[in-house]
């Protein structure tokens, strides 16, 4: 049996992160902002939408809960790469902007089709193949700031960090806690909605 809390965090984010992308879309100036905003706020509704009905919903006919399965670990691919478009369009010239953009969709891709056909690989595995994406921009961050300042990026990186507690709560299965209430996979939710909100910050102060 699962967790009573299990899905829960993640459909009340959906709900905010509605409202909330809205304003961040809103304040886009530009095409290349508007798309950026718009595809990024996508892949956060899709990340959270589809993890609340996998986790809230118990999804008795095998083949479903599969499905839904693949479609949860897919999403978390897609919201990485949707993450950094409005920071890759902001702390970049539009040549280095998009040759980023299309590596991390690229990776993104890489990561949907192990979703997809090898969902059952070890947490631990997983874990490491999210963290590998997430960190694949570290390399550009001194160049960030130098475009975006200091403090924007440092307050990106430390909701990177929040996901990556998160990805190793996960991966690890602990700590174990009440597992009739709340275990290591609501730390690793509650993780997540903190990475997401620091970004969803970051990016809506550097439009």
């Amino acid at each position: 049996m699962k967790p009573l809390l299990r899905g829960h965090f993640h459909q009340a984010f959906f709900f905010v992160t509605l409202g909330a992308c809205g304003f961040l879309i809103a304040k886009a100036d530009t095409g290349p902002e508007y798309l950026s905003t718009i595809i990024y706020s996508l892949s956060l509704l899709l990340m959270f939408g589809i993890s609340a009905l996998y986790h809230r919903i118990t999804w008795k006919n095998p083949d479903h809960r599969l499905l839904m399965k693949k479609l949860d670990h897919g999403a978390i691919y897609i919201l990485i790469a949707g993450t950094f478009m409005p920071l890759a369009m902001k702390g970049f010239e539009m040549g280095t902007a998009v040759k980023l953009i299309l590596t991390m969709w690229s990776i993104a891709l890489i990561g949907i089709v192990q979703s997809i056909f090898f969902v059952k690989i070890p947490k631990f595995v997983a874990s490491l193949l999210y963290l590998f994406m997430g960190y694949f921009m570290a390399p550009y961050f001194p160049e960030l700031m130098d475009t975006l300042g200091s403090t924007p990026v440092w307050i990106f990186i430390s909701g990177g960090i929040a996901y990556s507690i998160g990805a190793l709560s996960y991966g690890l299965k602990y700590p174990k806690l009440n597992p009739t209430y709340f275990s290591y996979h609501e730390i690793f939710h509650i993780l997540v909605c903190i990475g997401a909100s620091i970004h969803f910050l970051v990016i809506y102060s550097i439009l």
